[in-house]
């Protein structure tokens, strides 16, 4: 699936920093003060006195350890020398949480990992924002890699609810949207158990209660979800993905396509023009979506022709021309539009045309003239948008020679072979 139209709704909820609560000098602080306010032999000190058969058993030693690898992950000298330095300082306090079990150390630790938590989020959201333009996987892959962290930090925090909200509302984002960058990111990555684990926590494809899982999730999600599910061969599940965020979200015009899209790779066009025909009730003047509509009931034409009935694909290439001129009638100026229209009537009158020709019988002649008459008109105005298309000039050349027009066929053959 095409994601272009996606990106700038990824790129304006990305733009989001933490913001810091307000902290007092804690025993970290007050360690790095001792050891002449230096980061490097406060880390030596620390991950000596953690390294000690004794010391590995203080928890306030884990805690100044996490404390000092947070501080030198934020140092704009010592960053790029420990690039693992966030990472330490996570494991750091989870294991001072461990030991701390009177819970002496616990507001300190929640500091920590409030600070923590803006590093691997805007991490995060730098990493996707540059690889949403590069492409680059191992972009995705730091971005995923922080993002795991950043979750692990809320599971640190003992998914105490009312911490975790100050969190979420003091940072001013979106949680949802974050598993949504996460899941997508995983999904570039190539992981795609991961990329699943995280689009099922917001996609409750088995909630009855419609409201409560509009809350969890959001359309991305579905929309990602869904074509992660299709790529994979689980076509039963994405399309019942992506059936529920259409109901969900009916006036949603990227979730509208990404189904119409989900149909179409399923290959079930009968299914695609039901639900298009559905979703066109709350966008009757969308153009784009009469056009696949029409195609897809062309497709259903061409499908009864192979089974061999006649009289049934011929309704719905009459339902196919009927869906094309409602869609011409609403005068849209989208070019690419505007040739598909009528190149795609052009042809539907074209071909019938050129079959009962071939059948060389005078008796036909009324008819293909007829069904030649009704395809020029349309094959003029792609032209129009499309003076260089080879094929609609063939198509006019000999749609003009049937039909006699002798001066329009030798002006369009010099087209053709100019």
């Amino acid at each position: 699936m095409k994601t272009v139209y996606f990106l700038t709704a990824f790129l304006i909820l990305s733009n989001t920093t933490f913001s810091q609560p307000e902290k007092t000098p804690n025993k970290g602080e007050n360690f790095i003060k001792q050891i002449e306010g230096k980061l490097d032999k406060a880390k030596i000190s620390i991950d000596k006195s953690c390294a000690d058969i004794n010391g590995s058993k203080n928890p306030e030693n884990w805690f100044i350890k996490g404390y000092v690898y947070t501080e030198l992950a934020k140092s704009a000298i010592y960053k790029s020398t420990i690039p693992n330095a966030a990472r330490e300082a996570l494991s750091a306090i989870e294991k001072c949480k461990e030991l701390d079990v009177d819970k002496k150390l616990n507001s300190d630790c929640i500091n920590v990992l409030f600070d923590l938590s803006s590093m691997f989020y805007n991490n995060g959201i730098n990493f996707y924002n540059s690889a949403l333009k590069t492409n680059n996987t191992s972009e995705y892959s730091n971005a995923l890699e922080n993002y795991d962290n950043f979750f692990e930090v809320i599971k640190t925090l003992d998914n105490d609810q009312a911490i975790v909200n100050h969190l979420i509302e003091s940072s001013k984002i979106n949680k949802n949207s974050v598993i949504v960058y996460a899941g997508y990111c995983a999904q570039k990555s190539g992981n795609n158990e991961k990329a699943k684990q995280y689009y099922s926590q917001i996609v409750l494809l088995n909630e009855p209660n419609n409201e409560k899982v509009k809350q969890a999730g959001i359309p991305l999600g579905y929309i990602y979800y869904s074509d992660l599910l299709i790529s994979t061969g689980d076509t039963a599940t994405a399309k019942k993905a992506i059936d529920k965020a259409s109901r969900l979200y009916p006036d949603n015009p990227d979730v509208i396509m990404a189904a119409i899209d989900i149909f179409s790779k399923a290959k079930n066009a009968s299914e695609m023009a039901d639900f298009i025909q559905v979703a066109l009730q709350s966008n009757p003047t969308n153009a784009k979506m009469l056009v696949i509509l029409a195609g897809a009931f062309n497709t259903i034409s061409k499908d009864y022709v192979k089974k061999g009935y006649q009289s049934t694909s011929l309704e719905y290439r009459d339902k196919a021309i009927k869906t094309y001129e409602k869609a011409l009638a609403l005068k849209t100026t989208d070019s690419k539009i505007l040739y598909n229209i009528n190149y795609n009537l052009g042809v539907l009158y074209y071909n019938p045309a050129v079959i009962s020709y071939k059948k060389k019988d005078e008796a036909n002649k009324q008819e293909y003239e007829y069904l030649f008459k009704k395809a020029v008109p349309y094959l003029e105005a792609a032209y129009k948008i499309e003076p260089n298309n080879r094929n609609v000039i063939n198509m006019l050349m000999k749609s003009y020679q049937t039909l006699n027009e002798t001066g329009k066929a030798e002006a369009i053959e010099k087209e053709l072979y100019k």
